[in-house]
């Protein structure tokens, strides 16, 4: 994919950590990072507790999608209030009760492993709690990022955020199966209840106030969401980032639901393999977030999000087929990358798409239809754990996800990258699949490009 026109990699590089000049995002990064190492150690503690203790169970699956669908659930039922929220209050303060509201669900759950209370019911409670703090979280965390650093910029600070969150990917999984070795499940628990405390001194003591968005209609709360859903819908950029974050994060949920039972059952393997298997995620997502920088800077996100949802369906259904420790984990580096060069962008190109006013919202509709999207999977995935097999559970629904993505890649949406629409003729399949893959029309070289400038000159974008 490299080419004379594209920038060189280093200053890409370069230019993209050159964000961390701004000490309030710095400071937020490196909070975020702790707390989310946390929340991934727990995350893989939760899943082993609830794995270890249905061994043997003919419902191991239902149980552990069970715990995943409570973890996603609340975006389901909260996302829409959370973007309006966020609209409303003074960000920097609500981030604040509801990072303490999390630490305090995590601690009882800490408390509760202690007292060998830690049933699987017990923690599939805790997990659904917290839950509903992350989705009251995920617009406002995603919204206050603007906020703290200048706008051109903006896509240089979310590519960080991405790089934080999966290197705790990678780092979380790992100390969670160190911690159990050492401390059992509740360390782990422990651990993560720790971890909240550095980003709550950060937003306490050194973020600027966040004064509410301005904002010169006082809607009702059904006006507000109605506003955001009609934005949404009638931009056809994040109308078609919305479908496709959908149907992606439903057909996918299994591949990460189902790992502690591919490792306990499929790959012979204990919790340091699962935490090996969740780090390899993470450090694939690692390595796709600095792979962007080398994507040369003319090819379009509405090609690359659908092709590399594309990849992540390929990969995932290698992964079904591997019976060996080490191949699996390779592999599982594989569909970090995918995952990252196809949710990366997405994210990017709905905060681009949103105004300062609506931003919340705006992202409260991207994050329904994502996370929306995971828990009504691992509920289907879990369902059909009772008639197939983990592998074929696998098989079927990325299977369904390599036969529709193809569709989104084929008919592009423009919108995405606030472009006009290309009119390139009449294409053969094959023309039309090597256009969607190489973004070739796209080249500063190419002959389309001049009919391209002349149309942004008669309708300005």
């Amino acid at each position: 994919m490299k080419d004379p026109t594209a920038t060189p990699p280093s200053p890409a590089v370069g230019g993209t950590l050159s964000v961390f000049r701004h000490r309030p995002f710095l400071l937020f990064w490196i909070g975020a990072c702790v707390s989310n190492i946390g929340n991934w150690t727990e995350n893989a503690a939760q899943s082993w507790a609830v794995t270890s203790q249905t061994m043997g169970s003919p419902h191991q699956g239902f149980y552990v999608e069970l715990l995943q669908f409570a973890d996603f659930c609340p975006v389901l039922l909260l996302a829409l209030v959370a973007g309006v929220i966020s609209d409303r209050v003074n960000r920097r303060t609500w981030l604040i009760i509801l990072q303490t509201s999390a630490w305090g669900l995590g601690a009882g759950l800490a408390v509760a492993a202690f007292m060998g209370r830690a049933t699987p019911v017990v923690v599939i409670v805790f997990t659904f709690l917290e839950g509903i703090a992350w989705a009251l979280n995920g617009p406002v965390f995603q919204a206050v990022v603007p906020s703290l650093v200048p706008r051109e910029k903006l896509q240089n600070a979310i590519a960080l955020n991405s790089v934080q969150f999966n290197m705790a990917r990678l780092c979380g999984p790992m100390l969670a199966a160190a911690i159990m070795g050492v401390a059992g499940i509740a360390g782990a628990f422990a651990f993560n209840a720790c971890t909240f405390l550095p980003l709550l001194i950060v937003l306490l003591f050194f973020i600027p106030n966040i004064p509410r968005p301005p904002n010169a209609r006082a809607f009702s709360l059904g006006q507000e969401i109605r506003e955001g859903l009609q934005f949404v819908w009638t931009n056809p950029g994040t109308r078609r980032l919305s479908i496709m974050g959908l149907v992606f994060m439903f057909l996918s949920a299994p591949l990460q639901g189902l790992l502690p039972v591919f490792a306990q059952t499929v790959l012979k393997g204990g919790p340091g393999l699962f935490g090996m298997m969740l780090s390899a995620i993470g450090l694939g997502s690692i390595l796709g977030a600095f792979a962007l920088s080398y994507i040369p800077s003319y090819y379009p996100r509405h090609h690359l999000i659908p092709l590399a949802m594309c990849l992540f369906a390929v990969v995932g259904l290698a992964f079904s087929f591997s019976t060996a420790p080490a191949l699996s984990l390779m592999i599982l580096v594989g569909s970090g990358m995918a995952w990252l060069l196809s949710l990366n962008p997405s994210n990017t190109a709905n905060q681009l798409l949103a105004t300062d006013a609506n931003r919340g919202r705006v992202i409260s509709v991207m994050l329904l239809a994502q996370q929306g999207g995971t828990p009504l999977g691992h509920l289907f995935a879990g369902f059909l754990t009772h008639y197939l097999s983990p592998q074929w559970v696998l098989r079927l629904m990325l299977g369904t996800l390599l036969l529709v993505m193809p569709v989104f890649l084929l008919r592009r949406e423009p919108g995405i990258d606030s472009m006009p629409r290309r009119h390139l003729g009449r294409l053969s399949l094959r023309e039309a699949v090597w256009e969607a893959i190489t973004a070739a029309s796209h080249r500063p070289d190419s002959p389309g490009d001049v009919s391209v400038s002349s149309k942004r000159r008669e309708r300005p974008d």
